[in-house]
């Protein structure tokens, strides 16, 4: 009888030790609905176009609500580091006059399974400097350029 409790208990004290991912990301994604609206943008953006050379600009001419107009500074596109899974990665600076707690996601968005935090975003030297505050993960256009991970800086 004790041996069919033992592994029980412990099942039970493992499970309750640390709060899910997924409530995590959904609550860090729930923070940052300005990144996630970004993303769907960008991603949309990509699929009508078939380009991958873009601007905020352009971005922002396609946000008809105007949900991220004053959101971000800068975006910048590069290659997706891990050669394997493939894809493009978007780095993004955000404003400094950035309201995050005005933007609503519409029926079609929902908020991404995979937002993570990093202390340092980018790949090299270069991307280093410029001192991201996020960057978000695409697959390639034979994939559909779905969303696959966001990452944010970690606040200091």
């Amino acid at each position: 009888m004790i041996f069919r409790t033992i592994p029980f208990i412990l099942i039970l004290f493992v499970s309750c030790k640390t709060a899910s991912k997924t409530v995590q990301a959904q609550t860090l994604a729930e923070d940052n609905k300005d990144v996630v609206v970004l993303s769907y943008l960008i991603k949309d953006y990509m699929r009508n176009t078939r380009s991958i050379n873009f601007t905020l600009d352009d971005i922002i001419k396609k946000d008809t609500l105007g949900r991220i107009t004053k959101n971000f500074s800068s975006l910048e596109v590069g290659d997706w580091p891990n050669p394997w899974r493939g894809g493009y990665a978007v780095y993004f600076k955000f404003a400094d006059g950035r309201n995050k707690d005005s933007v609503k996601l519409t029926q079609d968005e929902r908020i991404p399974w995979k937002v993570t935090t990093k202390t340092k975003i980018g790949r090299n030297k270069a991307q280093l400097a410029k001192k991201f505050d996020g960057e978000i993960h695409f697959h390639f256009p034979e994939r559909g350029y779905h969303i696959n991970e966001i990452i944010i800086k970690e606040p200091m």
